[in-house]
């Protein structure tokens, strides 16, 4: 007899299925009911989860958040230069190590392009756009405190500098995939940070 979910991990269970539907048909052309018979469920079982289909959007990219956030604690090794750290910090934007990697950039990118045509995920969208400025935020104060950064800098400046250009090389990666491997993005986010370091 298969073993009862309990209520997060049924909730995750129907993410993953949105996973799925997302990568494969984009945001337009998903429905709950797809997202239903993904995961081998009923449209009453994910409704009971996920009213709307906001609802499960917006758990999606938190659980695509929640996974950056545990992949970046596991990174940052405290007997490292925190040059070394500040590019594995950032490599967990642009992920491209594995599958499952590069499907989340992918349905990340989609939702990003998603939100910004409707009014409804604005508020969502601006949400993670903070987060990911104060992890910029973050990097960047770490290079400047441990001397790696010399000159005098608006830390939030060259925040926003940086998120423009990680957004870019995960749009990079995922429009052009078979370009970009670990390796390629290591390099791009070195050769990057290098030049702040300066």
């Amino acid at each position: 007899m298969p073993r009862k979910l309990n209520h997060a991990e049924r909730k995750e269970h129907i993410v993953e299925a949105a996973f799925d539907v997302i990568y494969y048909h984009g945001f337009e052309n998903t429905s709950l009911r797809d997202i239903a018979k993904q995961a081998g469920l009923s449209l009453g079982s994910v409704q009971h989860f996920f009213p709307r289909q906001r609802d499960i959007y917006a758990f999606a990219m938190e659980i695509i958040f929640q996974r950056f956030e545990e992949r970046m604690q596991k990174v940052v090794q405290v007997d490292q230069d925190a040059y070394e750290n500040a590019v594995r910090m950032v490599k967990q934007i642009v992920q491209v190590h594995t599958d499952v990697e590069r499907m989340e950039n992918n349905i990340w990118v989609k939702f990003t392009l998603m939100a910004t045509m409707n009014p409804e995920y604005h508020e969502l969208q601006e949400n993670y756009r903070k987060v990911n400025l104060r992890f910029a935020e973050d990097v960047l104060r770490m290079l400047y405190e441990h001397g790696h950064i010399t000159n005098h800098i608006s830390i939030k400046d060259k925040a926003h500098s940086l998120i423009i250009f990680v957004t870019g090389l995960v749009f990079e990666s995922v429009i052009y995939a078979h370009l970009y491997n670990d390796q390629v993005v290591e390099d791009k986010i070195k050769e990057y940070l290098r030049n702040i370091c300066q």
